[in-house]
Parts: structure tokens; sequence; C-alpha cells
């Protein structure tokens, strides 16, 4: 059967673009690369509207020409097909958002922050879209701000419109047909939320509101459209909603509730032939592989992949899966979308149905009758269905029950139940929380009554953010640990009740890793950096939180288990501290001398070339850091001060380092969602608040050969380089040698001394 013969719509097209089929026998025979693809649609966007609208479609449509006829010729393979199909997809939404940001900048002018980025879900996300289906996609933009004019709007108008706009122009139906059916239906909040919405925001929403269902939606997320660095950081952020670091059974819960409403649908609208979501359909296939990389993705990296292929093979690799299974399930998928494809390439329709006479279907897929592919169809849904009920036998291991409550715990534990703020969860969060509160009651009775205060201030906290319950429900092991730790440090569970992301920290303490190096702590924050706008201060600051506050936590927690010493205790806080203040410091003179160019260094490092080190004086600078410790810091500088930058609009040297250095502090005392970094004290600098807020080396040499009091002295006995240029740290290092190997006389000395102790004491 020619594909003409099978495909209305490809007949249709011929008839009116290519009647003697030269295009589709020579060019459309071949698949076209991901680049040409990219090429044709970027020569639209200077176009008018209605122009690029037109355009859009006579493109769309001859590519699709194009996938049919190979479809059904058999000159494409699956990869082929749904590498085109994407590509495709792909390149409109950058033509369309490329062309509509054009007159939105021109009516309104540039947003301050113009970065945005287009999340493709589901298929599209997975580089593996149908021959003909909607395009799921959300759009996030970097943060809140307003467009520069001459008609001023804020981010969130100008980001709105441009997605309306951008989507109006795919999905639109006109005379030319229309490029592709836009769904944005999952982004957060679904219908009711903002078509685009800033980065923040969408974080926020999947820590406190996120389902369980949007954790498989979002397995398959992947930027294809826009600012991909942000959409890249942006899903690194929400990995650990979409992945535990436990074995988490509760996805099994989940499958059974979608599954059970799929069943539900299908037998209402009588879809039991459909290839996708009836008995033994595509969708039985993707829940398997799925619901394994949210089980085990968490623990197995290689799992978080958004392909279903890919994700199979994985799944193989790591002995999860049997080389059989997974060949048969690849198989069967295969078969499957194939059929599916041909099914969609006969009128460009979204469908999955089977026709009510599967003859001309059968036909091309080399049958040689309806019964005979009727006959294969069920041997391979028969197959899939048994292996998705088969693994949907895995249960979660019964936990042995206790009973024995006292009359204090449950008096507290009844209290949260009736809070009204409780009572107004969402089912699936109640039901958690009264599971949790249930298993939590015998346990909580063998520690004191403080402990289960603590606990439950924790779990106010998190009754919004139901996967937190679902962790400490689910893990029996985790909820012991948890309640060790409460009973021993107030602390920590202030850290918990502060950030209670934090929890993740307590499934994978191992004890060989208690204590890291200098080193490791440095590699881990710059590694984490790496994926942060270098523009965006704000992420930054809320990174370095994140990491050092992880840190501290992990720390605190082995040492009330007894895992740490003392004094690698304040060994670990200080070198977080040295880590933190080190790339503050870089960030802050990159972005100074981004805008006002380098200063002359008289003593500095040819490698950093800063001119700029960080002394570290009291706990901080004697390796005595504890948890609730500030910095107290001197910021010494070797540059010429006198001598102007090289920047366009350059200043002096010594304003430039005053001003990097009023950018470290101010970025180490922002408050976060998550808190602050550390208070800073800068009044141990020579002459104290009086002083320079940075003084040069030659500077401190002579304020502490001449002027500075016996007590600063003392002070600088235990400051050492903790931040900057190697080599003015090297030198520092020197000076303070030099300072206390001068004579002293004994008798100043001692008087000075009592005197100052006479000083504090009063």
């Amino acid at each position: 059967m020619h594909p003409t013969e099978y495909s209305q719509f490809l007949k249709r097209w011929t008839e009116k673009f290519d009647p003697e089929q030269i295009w589709l026998k020579e060019a459309g025979s071949t698949a076209p690369t991901e680049s040409a693809i990219r090429q044709d649609w970027q020569k639209n966007v200077p176009l008018s509207t209605p122009e690029f609208d037109r355009h859009a479609r006579i493109l769309r449509n001859q590519t699709q020409a194009g996938l049919i006829y190979r479809l059904l010729s058999g000159l494409d393979t699956f990869e082929d097909t749904v590498r085109v199909t994407t590509q495709m997809a792909e390149s409109a939404l950058d033509a369309s958002l490329a062309h509509h940001r054009v007159i939105l900048d021109s009516a309104f002018g540039a947003p301050s922050n113009p970065a945005l980025t287009i999340l493709g879900m589901g298929k599209l996300g997975g580089r593996e879209l149908n021959l003909s289906s909607d395009i799921d996609i959300f759009c996030v933009f970097a943060e809140d701000g307003e467009t520069s004019g001459p008609r001023v709007r804020d981010h969130g108008d100008y980001f709105t419109r441009l997605t309306q706009q951008l989507a109006k122009s795919l999905d639109a139906l006109t005379v030319d047909g229309f490029v592709a059916r836009v769904d944005q239906r999952l982004r957060p909040w679904g219908s009711a939320g903002q078509l685009a919405i800033p980065a923040v925001a969408c974080e926020d929403y999947y820590e406190v509101h996120g389902r369980e269902w949007e954790r498989f939606a979002l397995l398959k997320a992947r930027p294809v459209a826009g600012d991909r660095d942000l959409g890249t950081n942006l899903l690194y952020s929400l990995k650990p909603f979409m992945y535990r670091k436990y074995l988490d059974f509760g996805v099994f819960e989940s499958i059974r509730d979608l599954k059970s409403k799929i069943e539900t649908e299908v037998r209402r609208n009588g879809r039991d032939q459909n290839v996708k979501v009836g008995r033994g359909g595509i969708r039985e296939i993707e829940f398997i592989v799925q619901s394994m990389q949210l089980l085990r993705g968490g623990q197995i990296p290689t799992l978080q992949v958004t392909g279903f292929l890919e994700a199979l093979s994985a799944l193989v690799d790591e002995s999860i899966l049997t080389a059989d299974d997974g060949r048969q399930l690849r198989e069967d998928y295969l078969w499957l979308r194939h059929v599916e494809h041909v099914i969609q390439a006969e009128n460009d329709q979204q469908t999955q149905e089977l026709p009510a006479d599967c003859g001309p279907l059968a036909a091309v897929l080399g049958f040689e009758s309806a019964d005979q592919f009727e006959t294969v169809r069920r041997q391979v849904t028969d197959r899939v269905h048994e292996a998705f009920v088969s693994f949907m036998r895995v249960e979660q291991p019964v936990e042995p029950q206790q009973t024995q409550v006292s009359e204090a715990v449950r008096e507290r534990l009844d209290a949260l139940r009736e809070n009204p703020t409780c009572e107004r969860l969402e089912p699936i969060a109640r039901a958690r929380l009264v599971t949790l509160l249930d298993q939590l009651g015998p346990e909580l009775t063998e520690y004191p009554i403080e402990v289960t205060e603590r606990m439950l201030r924790f779990i106010g906290t998190c009754t919004r953010r139901s996967v937190y319950l679902s962790l400490l429900s689910e893990n029996p092991a985790t909820r012991q640990r948890m309640l060790d730790i409460l009973n021993r440090s107030s602390w920590v569970t202030e850290r918990l009740i502060e950030m209670p992301a934090l929890l993740d920290e307590l499934l994978t303490l191992d004890p060989s890793e208690a204590v890291l190096s200098r080193e490791a702590i440095g590699q881990e924050l710059s590694m984490r950096l790496q994926r942060v706008d270098p523009d965006d201060a704000e992420r930054l600051t809320e990174v370095l939180v994140q990491f050092a506050r992880g840190l501290a936590f992990r720390v605190a927690v082995f040492e009330v288990r007894g895992e740490i010493p003392l004094m690698q205790v304040s060994d670990q806080l200080t070198w977080i501290a040295e880590a933190v203040v080190t790339e503050v410091l870089h960030y802050a003179y990159r972005e100074v001398a981004h805008k006002y160019g380098h200063p002359v260094c008289t003593e500095s490092d040819q490698q950093d070339a800063l001119g700029l080190a960080v002394l570290g004086y009291g706990k901080l600078g004697g390796l005595e850091m504890s948890y609730g410790s500030d910095l107290d810091l001197v910021f010494v500088h070797g540059i010429d001060a006198d001598h102007l930058t090289d920047g366009e609009t350059p200043i002096e040297g010594g304003v430039f380092v005053n001003r990097v250095v009023r950018r470290v502090i101010a970025l180490i005392e922002t408050n976060t969602r998550f808190g602050r970094l550390y208070d800073i004290d800068t009044r141990l600098r020579p002459s104290g608040r009086s002083g320079l807020m940075v003084i040069g080396l030659d500077a401190l040499k002579k304020y502490l050969d001449e002027s500075a009091w016996t007590w600063e002295l003392q002070a600088f006995v235990r400051a050492r380089p903790v931040a900057g240029d190697r080599r003015l740290s090297a030198m520092l290092k020197a000076l303070r040698s030099d300072i206390l190997q001068q004579s002293r006389e004994p008798q100043v000395l001692l008087k000075d001394v009592v005197e100052m102790r006479e000083k504090m004491r009063s």
C-alpha cells in the first residue's frame, strides 16, 4: 500500500503542494538533521506575525509530510521519527519565542533580566515526541523585576504576555492548519496558575505543595527552548523533590492511584482499544520504568534521565531489571509506539484508538489480515499487563505493631490531629500525617516529653510539605535516628525547623565520611556554585547558606552520635567558613572588577592577582568555630591605593578594595529564605570602628609596630589568613611571625593583660 493510499493527510498535502511527489521522493525521503530543522525555523523569526504564523504552518506541514512518508515507507526508524518530531517542536518554540520577544521589547522595553526557560514535559522532555502530539510545557523566568519602558511592565506581566503569544502562534488553528497543540496544564497550580512564574516561586511550589503525580511529571522535564542554563539549574534544585535518598515505597501508592484513575476513564469512555492507556498499553510499560526511576533514582544517579529507552537501559545496566526483561519491554514498547504512530499518520490526529476497521492499519504494519494483527497485539498487551501486575505486587515492608502510648504523648498528638490547619490539608497529606502520628505514638513514649514537643514543632513546619511526612512514615530507621538526635541536641532541632530539607541529610550519614578535608569541602562548594548564574547574587547566597547549614548540620549529627571528636568538629566548622569566605571574596571581586576594571596590585599572586587577603581572628583564626560563631575578619590589601583601575569607569584602587570588602560583608550577612550565612565583626581591625574597613599591608605592619595596644597584639596571635591572595597571605604569615618574635618588657606586658582582664570583668 502506497503511503498516500493510507494517509489522508499525506494525500491532501501532496495534491496541494507536491502533486508529482518530486519533493517527497527526493528531499522528503531523508530525515533532516537537527541543525537543518533549526535553521529553517530561525528564518521565520524576522517576519511579521501573520507571515510568521503562515510560514510556520507551511514548514510544519511539509516536515510532517516527510515524516509520515518515511514512516509508512519504512525509511525511518523509531529513533529517526522521534528525533525529528522533537527537534521540530523545540525549533518552533525557540523561533516563536524569539519572534514575539522582539515585538514585546519594542512595546515595553527589555526586562531587567531577560532569562526565560521553557521546560518540556512528557514525551517532549524525553525526546520521544509522537508523530502527532501535544507539546507539554511550562515557562519559568529568572527573577522578578521590570521592563525598561517606554511602557513599563513587571516581569510577571511581560513573560505571561510572551508565553501567551508564543503559544498562540503555534496552536491557533488557521486555514493553513496548526504547528503544535500547546498544553501548559502541568505548570505549578495547573490551569489556575500563572503561565510564567519566577524560578524561586517554582522551587517553593514543589517544596511546599508538590504532589506525588507531579514527581512523575517532572521525571521527563528538560529545558527545550529559551535560556537552557536557567532551566538546567532549576531542575537541579528540584531533584530532591523528584528523587528521594531512600527506597521510596510510597511510589507504589501513587502508581496505584494513577492507574486506577486511568482504568476508570478507560471503562467510562470505552477506551479498552487504546494502545496507550488501555490494558497492557504503552502507559503500563512507562509506569514500570518511571516507578523504578523514582524508587531507586535517589541512590543511583544513572537512573536520573529523561528518555524512556535511556532509562530502561540504565535499569538493566544496574541489574534492577534482567537483560531478558529489559529486552522484552523494549521490543513491546517499540512495537506499540510504532502502531501508535501509524494510527496517527492516517489523519495527522492525536489518537491512540484502534480504528473500527483495522484492515488498512494491519496492511501497513505488514500483517496479512486484521485478525493476524489482533492476535499479535493481544500477545503483546497480555505480556505487558502481566509484567505490570507482577511489578505492582511489590509491597512496602510491614512494621511490627506497637500499642503502648503514654497519656502525655497522646494528648499532644491528638492536639495536632485536631488542629484546624491540619484538618484543612489535602486528603493525601492529611492521610500521611495521621499515619505518621500513629507510628510516632509508641516511639515517642520511650523519650522525654521534650522530644515529643520538638518533633511536633518540626511536623508543624512540614504539614504542607507532605514529602517529609512520607519520608518519616516510610523509613522507621530514619525516624528512630531523628528521635535520638532531637533528644540530644536543641541546636539540631532548630536547624531542622528552619530548613526541613536538612532531613535528607539524615538518610545518607556514613560514619566513614564524618570528617571531610579542607580541600574536599572547598571542592564541594565550588562544584555547587558552577550551577549558579554568575549574575544571580540572590541565588548565590541561597546556595551558600544551604551548603554551610547542610554541612554544619551533618557535623552536629555526627557529634551527638559520638562519631566525630570535638577537635574535628571545630576544624570542620572552621573549614566550612573558610570555603564560604573564599567563594564570596572571589565573587565580590569579579563583580566590582567587571564594573570598574582591575586595580594595580603591588603585592599579589600572579595566578589569582586579587591583591586582597582576609585575616581570620578569634575562633575562626584559632580553628575553634562552634555552631553559632560569628566571623571576626580583618581585610588587608596589597594594591596601589591611589592608582586608577583599568576599566571604562575607573576608580581609585583604595575605593575599589573598599567596595569589594563591603560587598563581601553584605553577601555574607544577607538574609535569605534559608537564613543567613554568618554575622561579621570587623572591630578588630586597626583603630577599630574608626579605622579603615580595609588596610594596606605596610600600614598594618606600621600600626602593629607603633600603635597597637597589647590586647590587639594578643588578638593578632590567633590571626591567620583564611582567604584571598596567596602571596599576600604568605606575607601576612611572615608579619605575624615577626610580631610574635619581638622582645617585650614582661612587667609592662603583665600589667596590660591584668588591666584588660579587669575591664572585661567589669
